[in-house]
Formats: C-alpha cells, sequence, structure tokens
C-alpha cells in the first residue's frame, strides 16, 4: 500500500532532454495527472543547478503544474556542489530563495 509519492520534475519539454539526456517528459506528464487524478499525498520535486535552471524557468515550471491543477507543495532542491555527476557541472549558487515564488494554490519550499 501507497501511502506517500514524490515526483521529480526535472525541466519543461524544451529543457528536459539537455537537462536528463533523455526524452521522458511524456512519461513526466502522465505520471502527474495520474496522481493528481489519484488524490494521493504526493509532494513535485525539482533539483536546482543554477547553470542549467534559472528564475524564469523555474516560474515556468510552476505555472505548467499550476496550468495541471496542482495544488500543494513545490520543493527545490539545491545541487549539491562537488559530488560526482554524469556529466562535470560549474558551481551552483542558491539565489532563488531570495524570490517569492509561491502562488495561491503551490506553496514553494526550498531544501538544502
Amino acid at each position: 500500500m501507497i501511502d506517500y509519492l514524490a515526483l521529480d520534475f526535472k525541466a519543461m519539454p524544451v529543457d528536459f532532454e539537455k537537462i536528463t539526456q533523455s526524452s521522458l517528459f511524456l512519461p513526466f506528464e502522465k505520471s502527474l495527472r495520474l496522481l493528481i487524478e489519484s488524490q494521493l499525498p504526493f509532494e513535485v520535486r525539482t533539483t536546482v543547478h543554477s547553470d542549467l535552471i534559472d528564475k524564469n524557468q523555474m516560474k515556468a515550471m510552476i505555472q505548467y503544474l499550476e496550468q495541471q491543477n496542482y495544488q500543494g507543495n513545490y520543493y527545490i532542491q539545491h545541487f549539491i556542489n562537488d559530488v560526482a555527476t554524469l556529466e562535470k557541472l560549474g558551481y551552483s549558487v542558491k539565489e532563488m530563495e531570495k524570490e517569492n515564488l509561491s502562488t495561491p494554490s503551490i506553496k514553494i519550499h526550498f531544501r538544502g
């Protein structure tokens, strides 16, 4: 029995393949719709690297979630510098926390 789920929202379609090195946005979208319709408790989260996702991209992601009728918490997790990744990444800065990105239907929380 499932009592809670977390769904990683990597990027919008325009950036998805570059960031994930995959073309799996449609399965993400289908999973999001199924979870919203199921009414199971779940969270949406995104790990942000400042070289890959900026404030405007993040706002587009929030707007997308609203258009899909997602309501609830959205967790933004900061990339942890100096860890091994598939591709060498530069140093990520935590600038987004200075922004109030919450909307009436989606509450933004920062982790890490």
